[in-house]
C-alpha cells in the first residue's frame, strides 16, 4: 500500500493538521515576531527569516475566530508553490508544539471534522490517526491570500 511521510502540526492544543515531509523546511523554537497594524486577526505578526520577512498565520484564530492559547509559540517555516514549476515561496505558521513526523497510507483517508467549521477552505485531504481526522494544508491557498 503506497505510503506518505508527513508532519502533523498542533496548531493549538486541540486543533492538529498535517503537511508533507518537504514542506516544513525550518522550525523556530523562540520566534521574535513582530506586531503589524490593523493586519486580520489571524495574521497580526509577521517573521524575519534569512532576511525575509514572512507572515506568520495562526490557522487556529482564524479557524475559530479568536487567538489561540498556547503555553509556548513555535513557527514552522514552509515552502510552497504557488503554481507548478514556479520558484518556492515561504510562510510561517504559529505552532503550539513540536512537529511529530509520520506515516501515512491510503487506507487513512477519511472525511474533514465538521468542527471547527471551514476546514474545506485551509485542506486539500485529510487523514485518520488514533481515532483523530488530521487535516492536511493547503499551503498554497493559505499563504497566496486564500484566507483574505
Amino acid at each position: 500500500m503506497p505510503e506518505s511521510t508527513a508532519w502533523v502540526l498542533a496548531l493549538d492544543p486541540q486543533l492538529l493538521a498535517a503537511v508533507g515531509e518537504r514542506e516544513m523546511v525550518h522550525l523556530v523554537e523562540m520566534p521574535t515576531l513582530l506586531e503589524v497594524p490593523r493586519s486580520p486577526p489571524y495574521c497580526r505578526q509577521v517573521l524575519v527569516w534569512n532576511d525575509t520577512v514572512l507572515p506568520a498565520m495562526d490557522l487556529a484564530a482564524w479557524l475559530r475566530g479568536q487567538p489561540a492559547q498556547r503555553q509556548q509559540t513555535l513557527a514552522g517555516v514552509f515552502a510552497y508553490q504557488a503554481r507548478p514549476g514556479a520558484d518556492p515561496e515561504y510562510g510561517a505558521l504559529l505552532l503550539a508544539g513540536i512537529p511529530m513526523r509520520t506515516r501515512v497510507a491510503d487506507n487513512q483517508a477519511c472525511a474533514l471534522p465538521k468542527q471547527p467549521g471551514n476546514w474545506q477552505t485551509l485542506a486539500i485531504s485529510c487523514f485518520r490517526q488514533s481515532d483523530q481526522p488530521i487535516p492536511i494544508l493547503d499551503l498554497p491557498h493559505i499563504f497566496a491570500g486564500g484566507l483574505l
